[in-house]
């Protein structure tokens, strides 16, 4: 079960982990640089040479300086939603119409280009997955098939394609396998349409490592679980 209001998943009214709440137990250090980038270019392009500035000026400065990343966010992320809900509007069969404007529409070409190429045929959208066995659930994008074979995958609107993103997809396919192996998967892909107009799809048939891999993330969390105890744990005193 999901709840919309909590945003998480779960079973008797206990939460589930989900594959991205279990992949972001280590830490993105790129993330810090990319803020402070973002926080001393926005001081820099306020900031004029020579010029003084009173307590008011200074402190607007520096508490845009101090949002620069949450606007840079924001911004991007309101294009990777409409360029997200285009699509699924899409594969749901529904007629969402071109964009106008000419980053989106760009965007969206390319989508409907690799489409008409390879002839996919998107067969559902938005399905939960779950994993009995390791007790983890998540929710794919669409399952499609290329050339008569099915796929499961996921819709990327971000810079790159990032190793956690193959991981995800593996968690995705071995929990849809486990709940449905008459299905017959032969890989999953992720579709990345860039917020910028590029466009890429990367399919991984061979996911053993990647099980793996998401194998030792759902470890990672159980450990910070015993650690947030052992916190807690003060032990008896002599």
């Amino acid at each position: 079960m999901f709840e919309n209001f909590r945003h998480r998943y779960t079973r008797d009214s206990v939460a589930i982990p989900s594959v991205t709440t279990i992949l972001n137990i280590i830490a993105k250090p790129a993330l810090v640089g990319w803020a402070s980038r973002m926080c001393s270019e926005s001081i820099g392009e306020a900031w004029e040479a020579g010029k003084k500035y009173d307590e008011i000026e200074i402190r607007t400065i520096l508490d845009a300086g101090q949002k620069a990343h949450w606007q840079k966010k924001t911004d991007a992320g309101s294009i990777g939603t409409l360029l997200h809900n285009w699509v699924e509007d899409y594969i749901n069969g529904k007629d969402p119409g071109m964009p106008v404007n000419e980053m989106l529409k760009e965007s969206v070409e390319k989508f409907l280009g690799w489409v008409k190429e390879h002839e996919v045929e998107f067969l559902l959208s938005e399905q939960v997955c779950y994993s009995k066995k390791y007790n983890y659930v998540g929710t794919l994008d669409f399952i499609c098939k290329i050339d008569g074979k099915l796929y499961l995958g996921d819709l990327k609107t971000s810079n790159a394609i990032y190793p956690t993103m193959l991981i995800q997809t593996a968690a995705y396919r071995h929990a849809r396998v486990e709940e449905y192996p008459e299905e017959g998967y032969v890989g999953q892909l992720i579709l990345r349409i860039g917020k910028d107009g590029s466009f890429e799809v990367v399919v991984v048939r061979d996911d053993k490592m990647y099980k793996e891999m998401f194998m030792a993330f759902i470890a990672a969390l159980k450990l910070h679980e015993q650690m947030d105890f052992l916190g807690k744990y003060t032990g008896e005193k002599l």
